[in-house]
């Protein structure tokens, strides 16, 4: 994906990792559309868009892809799914309305943003944030990994349903992120955020379609 026309769309784009990715992708050339549900973070790119509202609603989803496809014509769009909340807690520490919050932030955001792109977006790349907790079994982490899990196997389905040239996908599975603040023992932003870049501007004859990211320090 080279030339000047280079569209992402960040979710989750408000703080933490998306807000690193957003900074990332401005920093080198691309036009960033951010998303959230919280308000515009004051260090978002001032050259780029920042859309406030729920992507665990369809409608919003479908509605901001409207306008986005309609300003935009011709562009190359790659999506970062990033956002979701963390909940945890044994099973009767969280509140049944936990359970779909989590669901909500995590799941089906991503499910009606990706759903929302490819009724008007034909063709894309994607990239998507998920987590090691799809892929194991940790305390405490029924309500948060069972929504990855579930992320992780619909964008899996998805894989399997479009060819790359459609839409490339590439699901990321991060263990520890140091979006709190610094963690020797944790991921920079930063760093994960250059590595979502670079995979987004690979134009080379292969791709990564799952991939587990660990700290180099244990």
């Amino acid at each position: 994906m080279v030339g000047q026309n280079r569209i992402v769309i960040i979710t989750g784009a408000s703080r933490g990792l998306g807000l690193a990715i957003a900074q990332e992708f401005a920093g080198n050339g691309w036009y960033v559309i951010g998303t959230g549900r919280s308000e515009k973070h004051s260090e978002f790119p001032s050259n780029g868009e920042y859309h406030q509202f729920d992507a665990s609603d369809p409608e919003a989803c479908e509605a901001f892809w409207e306008h986005v496809s309609a300003q935009h014509t011709g562009a190359a769009y790659c999506l970062v799914n990033n956002a979701g909340g963390y909940i945890s807690g044994s099973l009767t520490k969280l509140r049944p309305e936990d359970y779909l919050l989590q669901m909500q932030s995590t799941y089906f955001s991503a499910v009606y943003m990706t759903r929302g792109m490819a009724l008007v977006i034909p063709q894309a790349r994607i990239i998507n944030v998920i987590s090691s907790s799809a892929l194991g079994i940790y305390t405490g982490d029924a309500a948060y990994g069972s929504a990855k899990a579930a992320e992780m196997h619909f964008f899996q389905v998805l894989q399997k349903e479009f060819k790359p040239g459609h839409y490339r996908i590439t699901n990321l599975y991060p263990t520890d992120i140091a979006s709190q603040g610094p963690n020797p023992r944790s991921i920079k932003p930063e760093d994960l955020a250059r590595f979502i870049r670079t995979e987004a501007e690979n134009d080379s004859t292969y791709y990564l379609r799952d991939a587990t990211i660990y700290p180099s320090s244990d």
